[in-house]
């Protein structure tokens, strides 16, 4: 009779690891949020804590630290002197000028741009301004995706730029801290309709204060887009901004998932990964459909704003109060079709958006787009588009940056 020995587990020591962003700004909070669903899923990690027990902690507070790994901020020269004295590994999940060499995840800045400027001109407007700080790496991005696809179609676009303040100069967060006042010259020339892309939802709660001074109406006179969909600001403005929803809880995620394979001594193929913007969070600031009926443009902006998810017109009229045949008649006649059309158009668009960036199978891809079936999600993307979704990827699949 055999005896099978017992498999002793072999207990690892948790990785010591410190998390060097800081925590201000919905677009850092997800960062760490990601961060910490990957640990909690894949590795047996503990984090390191400062002196106040906070466990968001500056690079200094690094220096005489002996632990495993670092996901981190690098900004300036002297953060990236501190990364480069650290005896560990270091993954940047910020876009400037002083990362280079280092692995990095962050948001594809030029892609968020290029979303923008899709946005912009679907709004019917006949210049193009983006606004932002000067000398910013990832604000350069951001306006050089947003001019090559306004130039792709033949439209022209400048960069209104403005310059923080000498106490604060240097300082990321601050940087996209202006005055509305400070804009005021800036923006006092505009020739309305114009489309304006805000670097941040910070400069565009600014950007639409200052057209307000100016008697600008927003959307009939600017409309105006911002990036990180920060709630906060997005709604407290003057005129509800619209939003790039960038998937923040991907970079920390990936981030997460980068650092714990260098800890483990792997060789990383890909140095530095790029998350692309999630979708266009729709709200007063573009939506220049609003000065006819206010109903209509609520059940629009609420099916812009579910591209994923299955909705039909019951859950259109939860959200819009008025009788469906009230709705119906108004809709068509200022849409042009119904809202059923309209729910199956913005979940087909958002179907080819995950075509040509992604390699989800056609069964998950359908539910992504707010279908519960893919034989119903082939049967609306052919009548729709005029081909099957596998011949559309085919022949429009984007190659990666």
């Amino acid at each position: 009779m055999s005896v099978r020995k017992k498999r002793k587990n072999k207990v690892r020591d948790p990785k010591q690891v410190a998390v060097s962003i800081i925590e201000e700004g919905r677009f850092q909070r997800e960062k760490i949020l990601g961060l910490i669903e990957y640990y909690s899923r894949h590795s047996h990690w503990t984090m390191y804590r400062n002196e106040f027990s906070r466990p968001f902690v500056n690079l200094p507070s690094l220096k005489d630290w002996r632990g495993d790994g670092v996901v981190g901020t690098i900004y300036t020269q002297e953060e990236r002197d501190m990364v480069d004295a650290l005896s560990m590994p270091f993954v940047n999940t910020s876009s400037g000028n002083y990362a280079d060499g280092i692995p990095s995840v962050h948001v594809d800045n030029e892609m968020i741009g290029e979303m923008a400027a899709k946005h912009l001109m679907q709004c019917e407007v006949d210049c193009f301004l983006f606004v932002g700080p000067t000398d910013v790496a990832y604000m350069n991005q951001r306006y050089v995706g947003l001019k090559r696809a306004l130039e792709l179609e033949r439209h022209e676009c400048s960069f209104v730029r403005y310059r923080p303040k000498g106490e604060i100069l240097g300082k990321h967060v601050s940087t996209e801290v202006v005055r509305p006042s400070d804009l005021l010259e800036l923006l006092k020339d505009l020739a309305a309709p114009t489309g304006i892309m805000a670097g941040s939802d910070l400069i565009g709660f600014a950007v639409l204060e200052a057209c307000r001074r100016l008697g600008l109406r927003s959307p009939e006179d600017v409309a105006v887009i911002g990036v990180n969909n920060d709630e906060m600001y997005c709604n407290l403005a003057h005129s509800s901004l619209t939003s790039i929803d960038v998937q923040a809880r991907e970079v920390g995620f990936q981030a997460a998932k980068m650092l714990d394979g260098l800890m483990s001594g792997e060789t990383i193929k890909e140095t530095l990964v790029l998350i692309p913007p999630e979708r266009v969070i729709y709200r007063d600031s573009t939506d220049r459909s609003r000065s006819k009926h206010s109903e209509v443009a609520r059940a629009l902006r609420f099916i812009r704003n579910h591209p994923s998810e299955f909705i039909d017109v019951s859950d259109v009229l939860d959200t819009v109060p008025v009788s469906r045949r009230w709705l119906e008649m108004r809709f068509k006649a200022e849409v042009g079709h119904g809202i059923y059309q309209e729910i199956r158009r913005v979940h087909v668009e958002r179907a080819k958006e995950l075509l040509t960036t992604t390699q989800l199978s056609i069964t998950l891809l359908s539910r992504e787009c707010g279908f519960n079936s893919p034989e119903r999600f082939d049967f609306a993307f052919r009548k729709l588009v005029g081909m099957s979704a596998s011949e559309f990827r085919e022949a429009n699949q984007q190659t990666n940056r």
